[in-house]
């Protein structure tokens, strides 16, 4: 720190990979050539580089071939706010294409700190270990000892072994879920006491576990990054951050955490009910975060140098944990009627505690409920649970047996697609895209994010793009959206995903936490105070377009075409009859239509090689670790 290239000495980053093999049982480190830290900036970027330049799509996730990347940005760990996060991307053992999840915490923070941009796991090793990586040595060490356990009990014994705490020790781990391969397993990193942070979703887990691979250690106390221009960066962000966090969305996650939101939400009809079939429910009050956080007597924490510190702790059967945000509240409340706050506690724990992603565990067990209303699934085909609408203990049961991978849960722990095509049951019904579970948002309420769930390159994703914050009225000038974009509406709707999505993928690679709403503006004068190069508003837009095609162009080789780009039957054409988003169904097809154009991309969804030329893809070099 800092990289030197061409006799200029460039910032925020390390200029190095760390690439563990576990066949072999060898470490190595890599510099990286700032070309492709110039063309793709860190993060999902980099991230989608390496995956793209070295993974043979053909492979199964869950073989020693597939690449585990754990990859941070120019930013992190800096003295920017919200920069602890970090990205794992791999080929997705759910929906068997482009796979990522981030998290946030200390855990990234720490990779950068001790000294590389990114971590690379390959191959398979014989038995259970885990890494152990700090300022002087990295070694993989048995992990025999923590193998079986569940995320809390391995994070506490592993501290223990290196002596270290919350203090200079961050740890990512998987849980028994991961261990059994479950397609819905997380990564769960900075867990005790009052997590732990989730990288959920595409069953990032899985190929963690399919590795044999428990968890990974860094020991690291925080440590100064020096930057380009640090007395200008901390004026501008005195300045800047009052304005920031007046932002009304902020308040909300500043007091109540993300379910602060959960009234706004069910007021739009966006928030689901009953499996995404009732537009209104009575009991939905008790789910509003202001409720919760009070019932549950929720206290404020954050990650990495977090003003918002939209984590709130509470303390569960004598264990500080994270209070439930909003994708458990609905996912595991509204989602299944189960309406209190403690009861949604109970089961987000023990997602938790297994390492299950809590928004895909809340709809496969939705479908079930719904499946046996239809009286297409029985107790009998459930190992005798009656599973039904509301019921806590039964979902309990369900639960365990997923993160155990027991009797049902053997085949419900690899996600709703593969349930219901094993199980030949409620194809209609199950909810997702691209094989990835539906988020807690009701396309129906927004269109454009119907069009965002079809079109992003991990399956259904509320977060790559949050595109209903233009569809509640927000404007960004400096992203060239001027207008009001009505949330019915679809015409118009294709431009401004396309411009959401690529914007986001350049926070992701960063990276800068979403719930800290900077504006373009403020984002490239960080960009340049922290690294020194001066890139306008439209070139950090043109990388994320040039990352998400990449992310595409995987997603084809992987057999993805037009198709795929859809919705669920239930969204696209039943109605609901009351509530927010009442009589309203998402005319996919005609905003994919206009989507497409605005890419560059042809009829088929296919970029065409006037785009690909456009975006030097053609001329980047590999990246070949």
């Amino acid at each position: 720190m800092p990289i030197e290239v061409d006799g200029k000495k460039i910032y925020g980053y390390n200029g190095k990979l760390l690439v563990v093999d576990l066949s072999s049982n060898k470490v190595k480190e890599k510099e990286i050539d700032f070309t492709i830290l110039d063309k793709f900036i860190g993060g999902i970027g980099l991230a989608a580089k390496i995956i793209y330049d070295n993974v043979d799509p053909r492979i199964d996730p869950l073989g020693p071939d597939n690449l585990l990347v754990f990859a941070v940005g120019p930013l992190t760990g800096t003295i920017v706010p919200t920069t602890g996060r970090y990205v794992v991307a791999s080929k997705s053992p759910l929906t068997q294409g482009w796979g990522e999840a981030h998290a946030g915490g200390f855990f990234g923070a720490r990779l950068k700190w001790v000294g590389y941009d990114a971590l690379i796991i390959k191959g398979r090793a014989s038995s259970p270990v885990y890494l152990y990586i700090d300022e002087k040595v990295v070694e993989i060490r048995d992990a025999e000892k923590v193998w079986g356990k569940n995320v809390y009990e391995t994070d506490y014994i592993l501290k223990k072994e290196v002596k270290g705490d919350e203090k200079n020790v961050s740890i990512a781990t998987i849980g028994p879920a991961g261990e059994h391969l479950a397609r819905l397993a997380v990564i769960a990193s900075d867990i005790n006491p009052g997590g732990p942070r989730i990288a959920g979703r595409t069953g990032i887990g899985a190929v963690m576990g399919s590795k044999n691979l428990k968890a990974i250690v860094i020991k690291v106390a925080p440590r100064k990054i020096e930057i380009f221009n640090e007395p200008t960066l901390r004026s501008f962000l005195k300045r800047s951050l009052p304005s920031i966090m007046s932002y009304p969305t902020v308040q909300y996650l500043a007091l109540w955490g993300t379910s602060g939101e959960a009234e706004e939400f069910y007021e739009y009809g966006d928030m689901p009910i009953k499996h995404f079939t009732l537009g209104k429910w009575d009991n939905i009050t008790k789910l509003f975060g202001k409720k919760v956080a009070k019932e549950l007597n929720a206290k404020s924490t954050g990650c990495w140098l977090c003003p918002v510190k939209c984590w709130k702790v509470i303390d569960f059967e004598g264990k500080l944990i994270r209070m439930p945000e909003y994708e458990a509240i609905a996912s595991l409340g509204s989602l299944l009627l189960i309406d209190e706050p403690r009861d949604v506690t109970k089961l987000y724990y023990l997602c938790n505690y297994y390492g299950l992603d809590v928004i895909s565990v809340g709809v496969v067990i939705g479908w079930v409920m719904e499946c046996i209303e239809r009286g297409y699934l029985t107790p009998r085909d459930l190992d005798g649970i009656d599973l039904k609408w509301g019921d806590v203990e039964a979902t309990s049961k369900i639960i365990e047996k997923m993160g155990r991978d027991e009797g049902i849960g053997h085949i419900l722990k690899n996600g709703v697609k593969y349930a219901s095509e094993k199980l030949n049951k409620g194809k209609e019904i199950a909810l997702h895209v691209k094989g990835l579970e539906i988020p807690m948002h009701d396309p129906r309420a927004f269109k454009g994010m119907g069009l965002q769930y079809a079109t992003s390159n991990r399956g259904a994703c509320h977060m790559q793009g949050a595109v209903f914050r233009i569809e509640e009225g927000e404007r960004i000038p400096d992203l060239g959206i001027h207008e009001r974009y009505y949330r019915f509406d679809y015409k118009g709707k294709g431009r401004i995903v396309a411009i959401m999505e690529d914007w986001h993928i350049v926070l992701e690679s960063m990276i800068l936490c979403k719930f800290f709403p900077a504006s373009p503006k403020y984002v490239a004068s960080y960009y340049q105070l922290v690294t020194g190069i001066k890139k306008s508003i439209d070139e950090l837009l043109v990388t994320g377009t040039r990352i998400f095609t990449l992310q595409r162009l995987f997603n084809i080789l992987c057999g993805f075409s037009r198709k795929d780009d859809t919705l669920p039957r239930r969204f696209i054409s039943e109605a609901l009859n009351e509530g927010g988003a009442q009589g309203s169904t998402v005319e996919i097809e005609a905003m994919l239509e206009e989507y497409y154009r605005y890419r560059g991309w042809n009829s088929e969804g296919i970029p065409t090689n006037e785009l690909l030329k456009k975006l030097e893809l053609d001329k980047i070099p590999k990246l070949i670790i």
